[in-house]
């Protein structure tokens, strides 16, 4: 992730854009690899200010105060070498408005001195999303909404999980069990999806394997990144709770009714619906049969479904 948002000091004035969420909570969990474009590439701190100028689809990084300075094939360069050490990244979070680092709506100037538009995306950030394009990327403030916080985290799961697959060495066997456990994940965000990925791996033969593979993940992941509704997330609850159906007791079927209603009308939030589910799961499920990972896509510490 950009480096200033981890509290280091290493924005054009010295300053930092330090995230909470990241250093206090999001820090237990996962490890970090901060990454300063500018400064990787011999700027120093604190340097001369830079913005994008020219085309929105691929400007140059000029220096405000200086327009003799072009440091974007540096930039460039640098990304292209750093995308060596993120094969194994899972996940990144990129400084929003930032020349460098910036995902969307960057401003852009024409030519120096004209009013700006945005409609860029930061010089490193283009050339890294556009060679990983499976990989979760976000600007910081979608983790002051609950929803996409809570979007990206899972993703970012997700995609650990599939890479951790890939480096053991896929095959059939493996690619079908990591549908069948993220089956419902991707439900509660597109039924329609689900159903093309099962047609998808019904015709999974050794020799298309690769290919087949590698059309699944990109539709899990661009579906994924969706938002999810309500309405979504309840049909999922509620088709879970079906296949416990014949297990539970008549107190804990009028039980589950009822939360799963109040969570549909909005009295009970996700954290707490699925809390309730789970707690039946491991009640009654075999212990040597799987858990959908929907109920457990990510630690609980996190506590990002309880905001949903």
């Amino acid at each position: 992730m950009s480096a200033c948002l981890l509290g280091q000091p290493v924005r054009y004035d010295g300053g930092h854009k330090e995230h909470t969420f990241l250093t206090g909570i999001l820090a237990g969990y996962v490890e970090f690899l901060p990454v300063c474009p500018e400064a990787g590439i011999g700027m120093g701190v604190p340097r001369p200010p830079i913005h994008l100028v020219g085309d929105r689809q691929r400007p140059h990084a000029l220096g405000v105060e200086d327009a003799s300075l072009d440091v974007t094939a540096a930039l460039e360069a640098f990304a292209a070498a750093t995308l060596t050490e993120l094969d194994d990244v899972s996940g990144y979070i990129f400084k929003k408005n930032s020349p460098s680092c910036g995902l969307r709506q960057v401003k852009v100037f024409a030519r120096p001195g004209q009013r700006p538009r945005r409609q860029a995306t930061g010089v490193f950030a283009r050339v890294v999303t556009s060679a990983l394009p499976l990989l979760p990327v976000m600007e910081e403030d979608g983790l002051d909404d609950a929803q996409q916080r809570e979007n990206f985290i899972c993703r970012v799961y997700v995609y650990h999980r599939w890479q951790a697959l890939q480096a053991h060495g896929l095959n059939a066997a493996d690619l079908l069990h990591f549908h069948a456990a993220h089956r419902h994940l991707v439900m509660s965000h597109s039924q329609a999806s689900c159903r093309r990925l099962e047609k998808l791996l019904s015709g999974l033969s050794a020799e298309r394997l690769p290919h087949t593979a590698d059309v699944y993940i990109r539709e899990v992941m661009a579906t994924l990144a969706r938002p999810s509704r309500r309405a979504q997330h309840y049909k999922v609850l509620t088709h879970l709770a079906g296949c416990l159906d014949q297990r539970m007791n008549s107190r804990q079927r009028a039980t589950l009714a009822t939360r799963l209603a109040a969570y549909h009308d909005g009295g009970l939030s996700l954290g707490e619906t699925i809390a309730t589910v789970r707690h039946l799961f491991e009640h009654h499920r075999h212990p040597d049969s799987d858990k959908p990972l929907y109920l457990y896509p990510y630690p609980d510490g996190l506590g990002l479904r309880n905001a949903l």
